[in-house]
């Protein structure tokens, strides 16, 4: 006996595996094992940041490659030329990329902007008094310089009117400690030990910005912040008295195509490197979505509102993801295959009952007819009878089915009764 729920059975299988297949071309490929970050100076704080980055991602199978740049400006022309993923940025440096197709992942947390500048003779109170000054702005491709020469172009300090020194932080305060600068414009952690030997030099003085409203206003992309006294070291009281500073913001950017599997891991080590409480930020506070210049990175967003999803929750991320691209790929095979699936029933019943039915179409036109048959039209119809009954009998036809199939038999018996009768 032949299969019948084979006959139902595999032809939906069919049907489900190729929609499976078919699906399946159009699902994102699974996420790369190695990510390129470019990062700052490998003794600033970017570098540092992007080493735990490493370690933590490590942990998931992915290799992290960090490029050292001279700062921001230099780690967003790596990602133009596609040498780099993803780079740690500094608000205010993004000017002249702004029509690249980048987006942000998350600020991560305010860098104040130290102004020092020599005690010898000088008393300042803003920025537009470093006219005619020696100015060190920071590195070629920094950040900061890029910073550094928006703000002092704001308050009337160019090329014209004084020196700029093209000097990163540590050669930048080497010529303040030698007096070849007259100030500096730094932007490096507050627990840096290069911030902690400015503030404890006599001879060099911190900047209180005494318009962080004014500059917050007309940059979007920086925030006003407080140094509170003793607050770096209450020993020596580091600093001296309360300072008002203004910061930019550190953030990750990423060319628009970055797997969105590789940014959730890549976020989810930014909230336990930069999630914490500091001097300039607040718990839960970063990674944020505050003060960004490149549009917010859709999958980014989501995970920065929602945090991890509950399948990242029980399983491994790689597991997760995994099992994330069987959903996306079962749950609309499922819904469509429902539908078909109730059409192709019908049908097989149909086919099944067609079996038995057709035979009908024989049977009524004789019985119609035999009340007018001669001795010769009952011998042919017995005959064509006989026939199509030895046909009827050899009809493999499912169980469900067996009744009207044997219904048919009778019938096709009783009128052959009759006509054998009458002859």
């Amino acid at each position: 006996m032949k299969c019948h729920a084979c006959k139902i059975v595999l032809p939906i299988l069919a049907l489900f595996l190729g929609l499976l297949y078919v699906g399946s071309r159009f699902l994102p490929p699974l996420a790369p094992d190695r990510v390129t970050i470019a990062a700052g100076e490998k003794n600033g704080i970017y570098y540092q940041s992007a080493l735990r980055y490493k370690a933590l991602l490590a942990k998931q199978h992915v290799t992290v490659e960090i490029i050292p740049t001279h700062g921001s400006v230099e780690a967003l022309g790596l990602l133009k030329e596609h040498k780099a993923d993803i780079a740690f940025v500094q608000s205010g440096s993004t000017d002249a990329f702004k029509t690249e197709p980048f987006t942000s992942l998350a600020s991560l947390y305010n860098e104040p902007i130290w102004v020092y500048y020599s005690a010898a003779g000088m008393e300042l109170h803003n920025l537009s008094e470093l006219k005619g000054k020696r100015i060190a702005v920071g590195a070629e491709g920094s950040g900061t310089k890029a910073l550094a020469m928006t703000l002092l172009e704001a308050n009337g300090v160019t090329p014209e009117n004084s020196t700029f020194l093209t000097l990163g932080s540590e050669a930048g305060a080497q010529a303040l400690f030698d007096g070849d600068a007259d100030a500096l414009f730094s932007i490096i952690g507050a627990f840096a030990p290069l911030t902690k030997t400015l503030l404890l030099d006599p001879q060099i003085k911190l900047l209180d910005f005494t318009r962080i409203h004014a500059y917050t206003v007309r940059y979007p992309f920086l925030n006003a912040v407080t140094l509170y006294e003793g607050v770096m070291d209450l020993e020596h009281n580091l600093p001296a008295t309360t300072k008002h500073l203004i910061a930019a913001t550190a953030t990750l950017v990423s060319r628009g195509d970055l797997h969105p599997d590789l940014i959730r891991l890549v976020l989810r080590a930014a909230k336990e490197v930069h999630g914490g409480a500091g001097v300039f930020r607040k718990e839960g506070e970063f990674p944020g979505t505050a003060r960004l210049e490149f549009p917010i990175n859709a999958d980014a967003e989501v995970y920065l509102r929602d945090g991890e999803s509950w399948l990242e929750g029980l399983f491994p991320f790689w597991i997760a993801s995994i099992i994330k691209r069987l959903m996306l790929l079962f749950i609309p095979v499922i819904a469509l295959m429902i539908p078909l699936v109730k059409l192709f029933l019908p049908l097989v019943s149909w086919r099944s009952r067609s079996k038995i039915y057709r035979w009908y179409k024989t049977l009524n036109a004789i019985e119609d007819e035999m009340g007018s048959y001669d001795a010769a039209q009952r011998r042919e119809a017995v005959n064509k009878l006989e026939q199509a009954l030895q046909k009827i009998q050899k009809v493999d036809v499912p169980l469900s089915y067996r009744r009207e199939y044997y219904d048919l038999i009778q019938h096709f018996e009783l009128i052959l009764g009759k006509l054998r009768e009458a002859r």
